[in-house]
C-alpha cells in the first residue's frame, strides 16, 4: 500500500468509462492519491432509485475497500442525488452512519454544497439541475433546510446519471444566464456525472460569474477532511482561498 496520503472517492458504477475522477489523480498536479471505489447503481435518477443508492449499507462494503485496501485517510460520497434525496437529516445520518463505520471522516457531495456556500458567506443561488423535476424540487428544498435559497431554478430533466454525462453543459449554462443574467448569485451545477472541474473557467466564462459543481465542491470538501495544503485555484476557483 502507497505511503502518500489518499482521499477515497464513493462514486456510483452507473456512468461510462471517461468520468474525470478516474484520471483526476494521475493527470492533475497537486493532487493526493485519489482512489474511487465503485458503489452498485442504476444510475436512475428517481426518488426510490436514489433513496435505495444512498442507503449506508449500501456504501459501506466500498467504503472499507477504499480505507482498509487503498489506504484512504478520508472518504467523500460522491454522488449529490443520492445524498440530498432523503433531506438535510437524512444527509447528516448517512455521513455519520458511513464515518462510525469507516472509522475515516466522511462527507458527501450535498453537504459539500452546504460547507462551501457557507463558507463564501452565501445564502442565495440559482441552480441548474439536471435532474427531472421532482428530484430538483427535493434539492431545492435541501437547499432550504442548509439555510440556503434558490432564487432562479432549471431542471433539465435527464433520466439517467449517462444523460447528465453527456448532456450540453455549456451551452445550457449559457442559455441560463440570457434567461436570468442577474449575476449577484453563484449558479450551482450539480450532479458529479457532469464533468465540470477540468471545465470549470468555461463554465465560469460561459455563465459570465461565479459557478459552483458537484465535483469543484466534492474535491474541495475531499481535501479539507484529508488537511492536504495544495488546492489547485483551477479545479476549485473561489474555493482555492484558504
Amino acid at each position: 500500500m502507497s505511503q502518500e496520503p489518499c482521499l477515497g472517492i464513493l462514486l456510483p458504477d452507473d456512468g461510462p468509462d471517461d468520468y474525470e475522477w478516474y484520471s483526476l489523480g494521475e493527470e492533475v498536479p497537486g493532487l493526493p492519491r485519489l482512489e474511487v471505489g465503485k458503489v452498485p447503481s442504476d444510475g436512475h435518477h428517481a426518488p426510490a432509485a436514489l433513496l435505495a443508492l444512498g442507503d449506508v449499507e449500501r456504501l459501506v462494503p466500498m467504503g472499507r475497500r477504499l480505507v482498509e485496501e487503498e489506504g484512504a485517510e478520508a472518504v467523500v460520497w460522491a454522488c449529490t442525488s443520492a445524498s440530498f434525496i432523503g433531506g438535510l437529516d437524512w444527509a447528516r445520518e448517512q455521513r455519520a452512519g458511513l464515518e462510525a463505520r469507516l472509522g475515516v471522516p466522511v462527507t458527501s457531495t450535498a453537504l459539500a454544497f452546504l460547507e462551501a456556500l457557507e463558507s463564501l458567506g452565501l445564502d442565495r443561488v440559482d441552480l441548474l439541475s439536471p435532474y427531472p423535476d421532482d428530484v430538483t424540487l427535493r434539492l431545492v428544498s435541501f437547499l432550504r433546510e442548509g439555510g440556503v435559497g434558490v432564487i432562479h431554478d432549471k431542471a433539465l430533466d435527464c433520466p439517467y446519471a449517462e444523460d447528465s454525462h453527456r448532456a450540453d453543459i455549456l451551452g445550457e449554462v449559457r442559455r441560463f444566464r440570457q434567461r436570468y443574467p442577474d449575476l449577484s448569485r453563484p449558479l450551482l451545477v450539480p450532479d458529479t456525472a457532469i464533468d465540470s472541474l477540468r471545465r470549470r473557467e468555461a463554465m465560469v466564462e460561459a455563465a459570465g460569474g461565479e459557478v459552483l459543481t458537484a465535483n469543484q465542491v466534492t474535491l474541495w470538501a475531499g481535501l479539507k477532511r484529508l488537511t492536504w495544503p495544495q488546492r489547485p485555484a483551477s479545479l476549485l476557483g473561489l474555493l482555492a482561498e484558504p
